[in-house]
């Protein structure tokens, strides 16, 4: 179920009915010259979509929150299209919707993240909150948490690469230009900090090699990270 979908009463009645509330983050940036800019959104929307469904095939009902578009992208802020939201900034905003969950008598909010900037700031967000709420904060960054399982299907890795390009293949190919997907893997022994760092280490927006992306690639990846979560969900909720 969408929150955003409900009238006010219903919302009332169907929050005492589910075990948690998903809420879906992402950010709006460059993704090489061939992905769309809502890239890291339109991914968590669809595991999200697939995870809740897998629930209610075991008898357990979840709410699906409006998504936090908007993200922390300093390293991407040199291609325009990426809207920046500073980290302390995005940190206060996503604590402020958690507090809200909390209020509403949520015991479980499950943070499906798309994007690596947002990190930090949303564990800064969950930990303030916790220690004021009787509430439980899950962090999934659906990426990197199963990059072992998403690297059996994938030959690489990374930002508007393979497994990125084909899990957009999968949702909605018609946004994807893969004449124009160009990239190559970038990596730094440490992390460097400076202006226009971007430009270094995500030429064209990207870091990774996109070329051999397909949407079967991105059907399969898109089923097991949804698997895998809804099986680490069934636990925790």
């Amino acid at each position: 179920m969408k929150m955003e979908r409900l009238t006010w009463e219903d919302f009332e009645k169907i929050k005492t009915q589910v075990k948690g509330i998903i809420l879906p983050v992402g950010s709006v940036e460059a993704h090489g010259k061939h992905l769309p800019l809502g890239t890291d959104v339109f991914a968590p929307l669809e595991i999200s979509r697939r995870v809740e469904e897998k629930l209610k095939d075991r008898g357990i009902d979840i709410l699906i929150a409006p998504p936090v578009w908007y993200g922390h992208s300093f390293v991407l802020n040199v291609y325009p299209g990426t809207i920046n939201v500073r980290s302390g900034t995005f940190q206060k905003y996503v604590r402020d919707i958690l507090e809200e969950f909390a209020k509403e008598g949520f015991e479980k909010v499950i943070i499906l993240n798309g994007h690596g900037g947002n990190i930090c700031p949303l564990i800064g967000a969950a930990e303030e909150v916790v220690e004021k709420y009787e509430v439980e904060v899950v962090l999934i960054n659906w990426w990197m948490d199963f990059k072992e399982e998403i690297l059996k299907i994938c030959s690489s890795h990374g930002h508007a690469g393979e497994d990125e390009t084909s899990v957009i293949l999968a949702i909605s190919p018609e946004l994807v230009k893969m004449e124009k997907a160009i990239g190559e893997k970038r990596t730094r022994p440490v992390r460097i900090i400076k202006k226009d760092i971007g430009l270094e280490i995500f030429p064209n927006g990207a870091n990774d090699d996109p070329h051999n992306a397909t949407a079967e690639k991105g059907e399969g990846v898109l089923e097991v990270v949804s698997e895998k979560i809804t099986n680490i969900l069934v636990e925790l909720l």
